[in-house]
């Protein structure tokens, strides 16, 4: 099918949704551009992960849907205008009817996308591909479509490919040394999810910090600006030894924390993702949802744990109050759980 497609083809990678789902769609370009050096590679991005795309360097042009969380028609001319006319291909990797119809309308010669959605009609590559209960990775799942531009997917997910900028890099370090963090060990605790996930609640992270810090470590504790209020508290309630970067860093500049981080802690959040996949020994903890089942979700990297509740189910939302686990991420998953799980990924 490749052969379809000129010899510099621009291909549109289209994902407007979460930082960590672009984290898991980011490989495509390092695969279709190792197949096809020539080719070009755009992403459609949303304001939430666009930043991702710009540091990988296998992508050459970042365009940024503003409407990206509205699955309505809003704003819909102005992104077929934004479109017509520029690419050879689109991957729709982040399916939407809008979307869909955004690239019908734009005349893209190739539409590569799932053959199982009722807007399937507007794509012209439909690939027999079910994502719902199968125990396939995110990653391998969103490889598979690679199969529409005539490229064979590979079975392993590559290595995440990130352009380390240098005025990043300088600024980290510049914030390492203020906080005398060059000459100690440390580790990095996440605690929020910006909404996006069942979390572990700050009287955990809290708990996991005071053995952090017993334990002869300083607890650096990463958020965005809006989880100042939730950071603020996980550091208030760990006392010494902490330093709150809430707000603080860009997402090139928390890439470049972490990948020196001899340890990160977080949610189902895009910065898990990004730990695990710059090699930095990740634990991960998970809700027992089936938007966060770690067969499909699950952070990928060298050096990662995964923990979920043992509550013996996996639940397909969560009912809160009227389940007998709940809330089963505060309750059955302890601090001192994870702490065991901490201790076994820093000796290994």
């Amino acid at each position: 099918m490749s052969q379809c497609l000129p010899d510099d083809a621009k291909v549109l990678l289209v994902r407007t949704d979460h930082l960590g789902d672009m984290l898991l769609t980011l490989p495509m370009a390092h695969v279709i551009r190792r197949v096809h050096p020539s080719w070009r590679v755009a992403v459609l991005a949303s304001p939430a992960n666009r930043e991702a795309a710009e540091h990988h360097p296998d992508v050459d042009e970042v365009l940024t849907d503003i409407e990206a969380k509205h699955s309505g028609f809003r704003a819909l001319p102005p992104l077929v205008r934004t479109l017509a006319g520029r690419f050879d291909a689109a991957v729709l990797v982040h399916p939407t009817p809008r979307l869909a119809l955004a690239l019908r309308l734009a005349r893209i010669p190739v539409r590569v996308g799932s053959a199982y959605r009722a807007y399937s009609f507007l794509l012209n590559r439909r690939l027999r591909q079910h994502r719902r209960g199968r125990d396939v990775h995110e990653a391998i799942l969103n490889l598979e479509l690679l199969a529409g531009l005539g490229i064979s997917p590979p079975s392993e997910v590559p290595p995440l490919d990130w352009e380390f900028r240098q005025a990043e890099e300088h600024r980290v370090e510049d914030l390492l040394r203020a906080f005398g963090l060059l000459e100690r060990p440390w580790a990095v605790l996440h605690p929020g999810s910006s909404g996006s996930a069942l979390n572990w609640d700050a009287a955990n992270y809290a708990a996991l910090g005071r053995k952090l810090v017993q334990s002869g470590r300083w607890v650096v504790v990463t958020g965005t600006a809006r989880e100042g209020e939730l950071v603020a508290e996980v550091c208030s309630r760990i006392g010494g030894g902490t330093v709150n970067l809430c707000g603080r860093l860009s997402l090139g500049e928390l890439a470049a924390l972490v990948r020196r981080a001899p340890l990160f802690v977080g949610g189902s959040t895009g910065p898990t993702h990004l730990a695990a996949l710059l090699g930095t020994p990740t634990v991960a903890l998970y809700a027992p949802l089936r938007s966060q089942r770690p067969e499909r979700w699950r952070p990928i990297g060298p050096r990662v744990v995964t923990l979920v509740p043992p509550v013996g189910q996996v639940c397909p939302h969560c009912i809160r109050e009227r389940c007998a686990y709940y809330p089963c991420m505060s309750r059955a998953l302890t601090a001192d759980l994870v702490w065991q799980a901490v201790e076994e990924i820093i000796a290994a």
